[in-house]
């Protein structure tokens, strides 16, 4: 949110803030730019999903009418308002996330491969989740964690509704959860927690408690969760710290006492898809030659809010004074056989091939079909932070297992079971939890994909003699409003 007016204090604390950050800038040129574009809001950045079957049509029309990101080749930057895009079909089925353009460059950095075991260690709301778990393919093991209860809802809502299977999610706090994964992981995000003093020309609220104290806590946090993040790496492995603080102080600051302690354990590698913005000669001379290849994002040089990011190769195993137990005991696997009839009979009833990810496995659990890792079992049994697995795609009633919205977006629009095509109207009623009257009737009752154009919706239920359907929209799904992007 933002503030049109500010009180004195308010402005007091604004340009102080700025002239924090401008020192890091190398000419009056562009600390003017600088200063022009810091309350500038940038316009809205989305995410293609390819997770979610959609149209081609989709990416034509982003092509034409948008801007690509550079860094991000699924990322584009439209003129049209944010709270718009929020409201359209395809947010909703998951064909899109709302991202702003800084804080995709942190996982095209960090370059996720399929089958790769990945940590991002701070993640909600879970914009950098899901395009992580996007550039897995849905392969592999993503673990998920979030320390804050309170920010779990929004995180499993956009997991579900962006369709990611492959993930555990766990709620540890950073440095607890280091004593379980040692030297675990193939790839670690850290996303610190930070001052936001990049997100200013986003939400001007931070001035409420922005200060050089207030961004000197959260420094210390970030050594410690820093320091743990990198002790979950694999040597070999890749780490990324990234934040939305442009300052010294959360970012080379915090990086430099991780090297104090690893320094010859650790490689700085270049940032991918973004030249770096060195800082003032006389500035730069106060850290490591390694710390040029690391790159800021400018509100003034990339119209969006300002970011860090460093990627750091770590190349021998780091110890830990406390160990808990080690993930590498809990090799354990689900009982698939239990799901191989529910498998059968789904894939018999709507001729298509459930085809698992890699690294996937299909569990019953509870009165859910899910799919989950293979790591999600004896995560579940031996892990005290466990929250939960996988995704669920489809749901026991008496005898019967009823489709999930993540078993259509996934695989939906390979079934060949009976669809109902329907009007744009009816898809908007859909999605006000309305069932919809059939004018003629369809001729038989009972299960059917609902689907509009080249989109499949949901799954539904043919009623009362064919004149009622009932669509399975999900609540975190549903819009009172609904518009298409297209």
């Amino acid at each position: 949110m933002r503030k049109e007016t500010f009180t004195a204090a308010e402005a007091t604390r604004l340009e102080a803030l700025l002239g924090h950050l401008e020192q890091l800038l190398p000419d009056d040129g562009q600390r003017a730019a600088f200063r022009r574009a810091a309350l500038d809001p940038p316009p809205p950045t989305l995410r293609l999903n390819p997770l979610r079957l959609q149209p081609p049509a989709l990416g034509e029309w982003l092509r034409e009418r948008a801007e690509a990101v550079p860094w991000c080749a699924q990322a584009f930057v439209l003129a049209d308002s944010e709270q718009r895009l929020g409201r359209t079909l395809e947010h909703a089925l998951g064909a899109f996330y709302l991202q702003a353009k800084a804080p995709s460059l942190a996982v095209e950095a960090l370059d996720p491969q399929p089958g790769e075991r990945v940590l991002d260690l701070a993640a909600a709301p879970g914009g950098k989740a899901t395009q992580i778990a996007a550039r897995l393919g849905n392969t592999g093991l993503l673990v998920v964690n979030e320390p804050a209860g309170s920010r779990l809802p929004s995180l499993v809502g956009n997991l579900e509704r962006c369709a990611v299977g492959n993930v555990v999610l766990s709620k540890a706090p950073g440095g607890l959860l280091a004593r379980y994964f040692h030297n675990h992981f193939d790839r670690v995000l850290l996303d610190a927690p930070c001052s936001g003093d990049g997100v200013l020309c986003k939400d001007t609220r931070m001035l409420d408690y922005w200060s050089p104290e207030e961004a000197a806590h959260k420094a210390q946090q970030q050594k410690g969760l820093l320091r743990a993040a990198f002790h979950m790496l694999r040597p070999g492995g890749v780490l990324v710290y990234s934040t939305c603080s442009l300052s010294l102080v959360e970012n080379e600051e915090v990086l430099s006492a991780l090297l104090r302690r690893h320094g010859t354990n650790i490689e700085v590698l270049p940032v991918a898809g973004l030249a770096p913005a060195p800082l003032p000669p006389e500035l730069a001379a106060r850290y490591p030659e390694g710390f040029v290849r690391m790159a800021r994002v400018w509100p003034h040089l990339h119209q969006t809010e300002g970011a860090f990011v460093a990627v750091l190769r770590k190349r021998e195993p780091t110890a830990w004074d406390l160990v808990e137990g080690d993930a590498v005991e809990w090799e354990e696997n689900g009982d698939e056989a239990q799901a191989a009839p529910v498998r059968m009979a789904l894939e018999e009833r709507w001729g298509f091939e459930l085809a698992l990810p890699e690294g996937q496995a299909l569990v019953l659990e509870g009165r859910h079909l899910a799919m989950e890792p293979r790591a999600a079992a004896g995560m579940r049994a031996h892990f005290p932070y466990f929250v939960r697995a996988g995704l669920h795609l489809a749901r026991r009633q008496q005898e019967h297992y009823y489709l999930s919205q993540g078993m259509v977006a996934l695989w939906g629009d390979r079934m060949r079971g009976r669809r109902v095509m329907l009007e744009w109207p009816q898809v908007q009623a859909l999605f006000r939890g309305e069932a919809l009257v059939l004018d003629p009737p369809v001729p038989q009752r009972g299960e059917v994909l609902c689907s509009f154009g080249d989109w499949t919706i949901c799954w539904g239920l043919i009623e009362e003699q064919g004149y009622r359907l009932r669509g399975m929209v999900p609540k975190w799904a549903r819009k009172p409003n609904l518009e298409r992007l297209l």
